[in-house]
């Protein structure tokens, strides 16, 4: 395969495995009696495995979960705010973690974190929300200076354990309100963000969205966290 540099330089790349599309030309050809046929006759099926991929969305689920974590699904329609379908009761906790964990990467290296969430005191029959928290947190950064808790002020089950896994040079604010209702994970300061469908009490229990915010969006967002009384 041949591939172009940033200086337009025509670079060799060698693939060890690629997806190729073969569509017929006409009606009278299909894949299994016409294209496999002929890869077998010219012995090209003894060097390599063909097989038509029923499902790409489960065959490449991996790929689109990473590029949907690094650019949000809204990069991919250019929605304003789209979320992505991604947990469900059949997940395993650990499985639906893995794709938290990397939407709340994109707030690595904050200072400042602002956490929008009616019911995130709330605490789970299913899963420690505490030691959650507290892994998902360390991914955030370990130089976080503030942390604004935004909620409503009930169901604050969990909040003992919460926040007792925050390190203690964090200075913890809080704000009671009931102007919110989606919950938000946002760095006031470099406009990051992700939305989330559901509190951490919740991951596993019904279908969850979350996504990556525009930079304008989270600017948004935190200018209302301020008017609501969120000193960050």
């Amino acid at each position: 395969m041949e591939f172009k540099d940033e200086e337009g330089v025509i670079k060799k790349a060698l693939v060890s495995t690629a997806v190729i599309k073969v569509t017929p030309k006409s009606g009278e050809v299909d894949f299994i009696n016409d294209f496999v046929e002929k890869m077998s006759k010219m012995g090209i099926r003894e060097k390599f495995d063909i097989c038509p991929i029923l499902s790409p969305v489960h065959e490449f689920r991996h790929e689109f979960l990473d590029y949907i974590a690094e650019h949000g699904l809204s990069r991919l329609f250019k929605f304003d705010i789209v979320m992505e379908d991604i947990t469900s009761r059949s997940m395993p906790i650990d499985e639906i973690e893995e794709v938290v964990t990397k939407f709340v990467k994109k707030l690595q290296g904050a200072k400042k974190l602002i956490i929008i969430d009616p019911y995130f005191f709330a605490k789970s029959t299913r899963i420690d929300v505490g030691q959650l928290f507290s892994r998902l947190l360390s991914q955030v950064s370990s130089d976080l200076e503030e942390i604004c808790f935004i909620t409503n002020g009930r169901k604050n089950e969990a909040k003992t354990d919460i926040l007792a896994v925050i390190d203690r040079r964090v200075e913890v604010h809080y704000v009671t309100t009931d102007e919110f209702h989606d919950r938000y994970w946002i760095d006031p300061i470099t406009n990051k963000g992700i939305i989330m469908g559901t509190s951490l009490n919740g991951l596993g229990n019904k279908i969850c969205l979350i996504d990556c915010l525009r930079e304008e969006d989270v600017a948004k967002i935190a200018e209302l966290a301020k008017e609501l009384g969120s000193p960050i």
